[in-house]
């Protein structure tokens, strides 16, 4: 019998509740008998910065990489084994540890040094919290900062009718309450401490996603409004998925508009999503003239990919889900800053109004005002011709990039020892 997506993704989700909860009593035992887990050297006697969290973003290594490169710094990763994807780092990384469980993680902490810092990294925040809890009973003196590109807080406020999501309020809560600082990727945190009534200010650094220098292309391809092609990097969801909180990611009906149009339409999906999400579209674009759905490629490999196509896409509407305004008005996404490494224009939805602020400023590429300016793309990219589109994207991209503003980062590591 072949199972439905859903019944897939549900299967999924009990095979790891299973698995954590078997593991934790064995991992338990050997915490409480004293049996550390892993083994460490740091063979170039570097300060150590030490990742924590659930599920691994792409920008962690990023930074990993970047940082290594303005100091000698020992990078270490403890991320859990389900959130963990390899595409998502590079070696910017010195030592990766997949936990099972937060017994198993307390046993890779006391196999390892103290850290210059901690770097907890959202949107989940119960590992951040439980290593952040766990280290400074070892030494209340190790500083701790949280990383937040998502708050779950601002998806639903404070009451979201989801259970996994309330489990994580309070985790998420703490962090910002008690962090030595705050990374802000985005506008988010800021809201979600209002939100939360948190008073106490821990010190903060905006530092958007930024562009990866490595990743730079300037492609030279030829534009005719008779071969236009687009593409979206990122999460897709299938249409089994709950419409309130993934309706921002189906597609379909973008799919729809730029076929009618005979406007190719490339999808490279996040190496995190499943094959349940992804094999409706597969079947759509075998039947489909302009619709393509590609494997997913790795960090190193996305921009020369995006390369191949004129303008990406940032199509996120009011309506699309049922999560709240602010959260399309602070969001940020690493695609916008993908798609400038590459060289290519965006058209970028106007409701993103962070995210379309930063197209605008820095001559990035088009805001789009409402879903239905999809139905004539060719009116919606304009009179400017495309070479003059490209050039001004490429004139500010340095101006968003690591390698100019990672070095605030490291000012900032100092200035909460």
């Amino acid at each position: 019998m072949r199972l439905s997506p859903s019944a897939k993704v549900f299967i999924n989700k009990l095979r790891w509740f299973a698995y954590e909860k078997f593991t934790s009593a064995y991992d338990r035992l050997l915490f409480v008998i004293g049996i550390p887990a892993g083994t460490f050297q740091n063979k170039a006697n570097a300060k150590v910065i030490t990742y924590v969290g659930e599920s691994l973003p792409p920008r962690i290594a990023r930074v990993a990489k970047w940082s290594k490169r303005f100091d000698t710094f020992t990078t270490v990763l403890l991320c859990h084994k389900k959130g963990y994807v390899e595409k998502f780092s590079n070696p910017g990384i010195d030592y990766t540890y997949l936990f099972r469980n937060q017994w198993h993680l307390k046993r890779f902490i006391k196999s390892l040094p103290e850290p210059y810092v901690i770097h907890g990294f959202a949107p989940k925040s119960k590992y951040p919290y439980i290593a952040k809890t766990f280290w400074k009973k070892i030494n209340p003196a190790i500083p701790f900062v949280i990383d937040y590109q998502d708050v779950f807080t601002i998806y639903y406020g404070t009451t979201p009718k989801y259970n996994w999501l309330k489990e994580e309020l309070p985790y998420e809560k703490d962090c910002l309450a008690e962090a030595d600082g705050i990374v802000a990727n985005s506008l988010e945190p800021r809201e979600g401490m209002r939100i939360l009534n948190i008073k106490k200010s821990a010190k903060r650094i905006f530092f958007p996603l930024y562009t990866d220098n490595d990743a730079f292309l300037n492609p030279e391809k030829k534009f005719s409004t008779d071969d236009i092609h687009l593409v979206y990097a990122g999460g897709v969801m299938g249409s089994h998925r709950d419409k309130v909180h993934y309706g921002s990611t189906q597609f379909y009906w973008l799919i729809e508009y730029l076929e009618e149009q005979k406007i190719h339409f490339h999808i490279y999906p996040s190496p995190s999503v499943i094959k349940a999400d992804y094999e409706e579209y597969e079947q759509i674009a075998k039947k489909s003239t302009y619709f393509h759905y590609h494997s997913p490629v790795s960090q190193t490999e996305l921009s020369k990919e995006l390369a191949k196509y004129h303008y990406g896409l940032m199509p996120f509407f009011l309506g699309a889900s049922g999560q709240s305004d602010l959260k399309q008005k602070y969001a940020t996404t690493l695609k916008l800053f993908n798609y400038v490494e590459s060289g290519i224009p965006i058209l970028v939805a106007a409701d993103v109004q962070y995210q379309s602020w930063i197209v605008n400023r820095y001559s990035l590429g088009k805001t789009v005002n409402n879903k239905e300016d999809f139905k004539d793309v060719r009116k919606l990219i304009g009179d400017i011709p495309y070479d003059e589109q490209v050039r001004r994207l490429l004139v500010n991209r340095e101006k968003l990039s690591l390698k100019v503003h990672t070095p605030r980062l490291l000012e900032f590591y100092k200035s909460i020892k």
